[in-house]
């Protein structure tokens, strides 16, 4: 039997030895097999005091294995406990096995009533397991989550985890719960400040565009699409050098974009962006970058704002300032600028000249030294407090007003515009009306002569009768003209030579029948009436006060308020009709310019009597030559038909023909809106049409049978010959072309000339309809009538081919429609 030790070596086998004793004799067999049994036994001992002490080692680090076992177990649910977000497994029936204290609190319960129940009774309380974690189990999904809200507001997010043993199979399911009530809130806040800032972004009028570090374009606001036509998504990603930029500014603005990526922001910068349809607009850029945390650049924001229209109008404000400058400088108008000064109570108390250009210098005769930095009051003295509470307005108001101003400094009148450049400045611009003035009270005597002469020239256009003409001259000299008086008299030619008067107006209170005036040469004749009649000449009492010529009648007329008056003649290529006299109820009212106002008003009144005497003489022509014109219709009426019946003689088979012809052409005239005067044209050219026929022989008219050539071509021949017997017959209306183009076609196939479509007379389009439509209808030699309704069709089917279109119409509308009958 062989031993071990405790190092787990075999044991040294025992060998026998031979002992000898001190003599050196050797010790017997006996002795020798009990030594050797003693040195196994001690072997022996020795072996199980090395198990003894392996095993006291493996005993002792069981000891320490159990320890730390249980030390972490307990480790691991403090911890487990310890973390703040709800923790707690289940098993596969939903039955909790594990749960931290987080668990416990939020379900209120105590962690040991927890354990062993189903987790959808404890929290999150439902009617069975959560959808995710049923999902967890059948698809055999290692993890899933979900956002679970409740009634309270909270949001938490739930981790559901499959756990599984060393050989795959499920151990157990963990659910994770991480209050993210706050983190949403901050979600949403942080979504909302994103979709505000986008906001802003879209709707600023602002351009805002955002390049990422190789300047490709990652924003690109809304106010970016509308300046340049590109929407968004048709630029985004690309450079913005290829997508907008014009080549000639490519380096340049290459340039600053790598400032701003070196950190040298911000800064502005002016290019021009190219728009979608071609054209260019100029940006003015504020350019700054977004960084990171190492302070790199990641981002480059430019805002801008399209300065295109901005830059054309300075220019245009440049190119306005010289112009003003030149104008200021040349114009003809005076120009003043000033402001105003204000007394104690904040009124107006005078004005100071600012600046005056060359035409105020050259209109007022002052000159700019003598007025700049003065005021009005100190330049002008007699300047009235009026203008200067009016100016005074203007400046306060800030509202231009027009006006006219008498310096009495200057002995000037000026026409002036004023209006206020800012707050208690204002500026005038003035013209010299001081001629115009002076024409203005000229003008004003004789404007009513203007006003009467020119209401007079449309009484004269719009009379009817010389009477009427007569009265409503006197009256427009008094109402328009603003006369006192004025009266005509006509010159009669008895032995007294009285003046009869015949038409009057305004304040006379029976002045007239004191006159007792004659246009013979004694006294009652010398005055202006008299004269007037007399001499032919005008005659003018300045002051009736003081005339002798006056002394008559001078005392009647003072009593009318006459204070002036003027007489003058009337005549036409016959001779003297007569005298018109004005009063005025000023002295000395009528000067130059007035006389030859009034002159041509009665040269005006004189051409307007002579014309409604003409007017009247040739009314009774006119009315004799109406009755001439109507007898000597009357006669070509009487013969026309006179004509027809002649042709009727000799063919009694188309008796009657013409006339219904003529009746039936005439109404499709009506029908289709002609005048009557074409329509009676068209009327009398159908009794007539057939004229020509008196040339073919009657026995071939007549012919009961069916015609020959030669005799077809003789009946073709009557149209042109009945055009040859009326062409020389001056007729109101085209009726030798209506005869010899009845027979035309639209479309070139009739006879005699071919024509075609409006080469052939609308009368003769129309005849052609109405001559087709009777002749078919009514009986012939070589045949019985056709009726209405064949002859009808026969115009439907040849409609714009043989036939007018408008005329083929009418006809049918008044057989079917409108029931007309040749016998009505």
């Amino acid at each position: 039997m062989h031993g071990r030790h405790s190092s787990g070596m075999p044991a040294k086998p025992v060998r026998a030895s031979i002992r000898h004793d001190d003599s050196g004799a050797p010790l017997t067999t006996r002795a020798l097999d009990y030594e050797g049994r003693i040195a196994d036994l001690r072997a022996k001992i020795h072996e199980l005091e090395e198990s003894r002490r392996t095993l006291t080692t493996l005993l002792r680090d069981l000891e320490t294995k159990e320890g730390r076992i249980e030390h972490i177990h307990r480790s691991w649910m403090a911890v487990f406990d310890a973390i703040v977000d709800p923790i707690f497994m289940h098993d596969r029936q939903g039955r909790i096995v594990r749960a931290n204290r987080a668990y416990a609190e939020l379900a209120g319960m105590d962690i040991k009533d927890v354990i062993g129940r189903l987790y959808w009774q404890v929290f999150p309380r439902r009617e069975g397991p959560l959808a995710n974690c049923s999902l967890t189990l059948s698809e055999k999904r290692e993890m899933v989550e979900e956002d679970l809200a409740l009634e309270t507001g909270k949001i938490y997010r739930c981790r559901f985890f499959t756990l599984r043993d060393r050989a795959g199979g499920y151990f157990a399911s963990l659910h994770i719960m991480q209050d993210i009530t706050e983190r949403k809130s901050m979600e949403t806040a942080l979504q909302q400040e994103r979709d505000f800032i986008s906001a802003v972004m879209h709707t600023l009028g602002a351009l805002v565009v955002v390049l990422d570090r190789e300047g490709r374009i990652i924003q690109f606001n809304h106010a970016c699409e509308t300046v340049t036509g590109f929407s968004f998504a048709e630029i985004e990603g690309k450079p913005l050098w290829d997508a907008l930029l014009l080549p000639e500014e490519l380096d340049s603005v290459r340039a600053v974009f790598n400032d701003l990526r070196r950190g040298m922001f911000p800064n502005e910068h002016e290019n021009y962006w190219r728009t979608k349809d071609g054209g260019r607009r100029l940006i003015h850029w504020s350019n700054t970058a977004l960084t990171d945390e190492s302070g790199a650049v990641q981002y480059v924001l430019a805002t801008g704002i399209d300065i295109t229209d901005r830059r054309a109008a300075e220019e245009t404000l440049r190119e306005s300032e010289n112009r003003y400058h030149t104008l200021f400088e040349t114009m003809l108008n005076g120009f003043a600028l000033h402001e105003i000064i204000l007394d104690e109570q904040g009124k107006p108390r005078d004005y100071r000249f600012l600046e005056v250009n060359p035409a105020f210098e050259q209109i007022t005769g002052l000159k700019r030294e003598q007025v700049i930095g003065k005021t009005v009051l100190e330049v002008l003295p007699e300047t009235e407090r009026y203008w200067i509470e009016t100016f005074g307005q203007v400046a306060h108001t800030g509202k231009p007003a027009r006006f006219e101003n008498y310096a009495r400094d200057l002995d000037k009148h000026f026409d002036m515009l004023a209006s206020s450049p800012r707050q208690g400045q204002f500026a005038v611009i003035f013209t010299d009306i001081t001629a115009q003035k002076k024409a203005q009270e000229s003008l004003r005597i004789s404007n009513r002569a203007l006003r009467a002469l020119s209401t007079i020239n449309q009484t004269i256009i719009q009379a009817t009768a010389e009477e009427e003409l007569l009265a409503a001259v006197c009256q427009t000299a008094v109402s328009t003209g603003g006369y006192r008086f004025a009266w005509i008299g006509y010159a009669e030619h008895d032995e007294e030579k009285t003046v009869r008067p015949v038409a009057q107006a305004g304040f006379e209170e029976g002045y007239l029948q004191t006159l007792n005036l004659t246009w013979a040469d004694e006294e009652r004749g010398r005055g202006p009436t008299g004269t007037v009649i007399r001499t032919g000449k005008p005659c003018i009492i300045r002051n009736i006060h003081d005339d002798p010529a006056f002394a008559p009648w001078r005392a009647d007329a003072v009593r009318q308020g006459y204070a002036s008056c003027i007489s003058l003649p009337l005549s036409n290529s016959q001779g003297m009709l007569g005298a018109i006299s004005i009063y005025s109820d000023e002295p000395d009212a009528f000067d130059a310019d007035e006389v030859k106002l009034l002159t041509e008003l009665v040269d005006d009144l004189s051409y307007g009597i002579a014309t409604l005497r003409t007017r009247a003489e040739r009314d009774q022509i006119a009315h004799e030559h109406e009755h001439h014109l109507e007898t000597l219709k009357k006669s070509l009426v009487d013969s026309i038909q006179a004509i027809a019946t002649t042709l009727e003689m000799r063919d009694p088979y188309t008796a009657g023909h013409q006339r219904r012809v003529a009746k039936l052409a005439e109404s499709i005239g009506r029908e289709m809106g002609l005048p009557e005067q074409q329509i009676e044209g068209i009327h009398f050219g159908g009794l007539i049409h057939d004229i020509g026929k008196i040339q073919v022989p009657a026995e071939i008219l007549s012919y009961p049978g069916k015609l020959g050539k030669i005799q077809f071509d003789l009946i073709k021949t009557h149209p042109q010959a009945g055009y040859d017997i009326l062409k020389g017959i001056n007729f109101p209306w085209p009726v030798a072309e209506m005869v010899r183009q009845h027979h035309e076609r639209l479309d070139g196939s009739g006879y005699p000339q071919g024509l075609k479509n409006g080469a052939i007379i609308l009368e003769a389009r129309i005849m052609a309809v109405a001559d087709t439509v009777e002749a078919m209808a009514s009986h012939r030699p070589y045949r019985p009538g056709l009726g209405i309704d064949k002859a009808l069709d026969e115009i439907i089917r040849n409609r714009g081919t043989h036939y007018d279109p408008l005329a083929v119409d009418a006809c049918v509308r008044l057989f079917r429609e409108k029931g007309f009958t040749f016998e009505s």
